[in-house]
């Protein structure tokens, strides 16, 4: 007789929820600058906060949350990683040609010298998880915040990547690794 158990059934289910969406990580932009670049990276930084390194470092910007500053409320894990990858011509990286799926896109950028991306996965009117890929003529820049994230947050990173490009973003989220900001 078969004996019929939820746990197969639930872990197929939420592998198949998961695989729906683009598997953002370091891994995954590394994989993404040798197949647009053909090469590896030159330099390679990444950085994983998880959850009790966050804590302490929300517990440090709560007052600066309040006074206006990014909103980085709510976060519980960042994972930032920064790459060398010099460009002759144009972004290290073109961004927008990385496929998204399962991600709602807020901010899509390319011009002449930068390329970013801000995408957002969000639930009952919360942002839940967020990736910023910004890449100018020298870098990439990754980040991915999980959290009860501010609303805020995505406009506030989008606003930092279009004014100042991937050394802007990498400067931001180096103070908040830092407990800076």
């Amino acid at each position: 007789m078969l004996k019929y158990t939820r746990l197969p059934v639930i872990t197929l289910l939420a592998g198949l929820a998961l695989g729906c969406a683009t598997p953002f990580s370091p891994e995954m932009i590394r994989q993404e600058i040798i197949q647009q670049r053909g090469q590896a990276p030159l330099g390679i930084f990444e950085l994983n906060l998880g959850r009790f390194t966050t804590r302490l470092i929300h517990s440090v910007l709560t007052p600066q949350v309040a006074e206006g500053n990014i909103p980085f409320a709510g976060l519980q894990q960042l994972e930032l990683a920064v790459y060398e990858a010099p460009a002759d011509i144009g972004p290290a990286l073109d961004v927008t040609r990385i496929p998204i799926r399962g991600w709602e896109p807020l901010v899509r950028l390319h011009d002449n010298i930068r390329s970013g991306v801000v995408l957002i996965r969000s639930s009952q009117n919360e942002i839940g998880d967020l990736v910023v890929v910004g890449a100018g003529r020298q870098k990439v820049v990754y980040a991915r915040l999980r959290g009860k994230l501010s609303r805020e947050l995505p406009s506030a990173l989008g606003d930092v990547l279009r004014q100042q490009g991937p050394d802007g973003i990498q400067n931001l989220l180096y103070k908040l690794s830092e407990g800076e900001l």
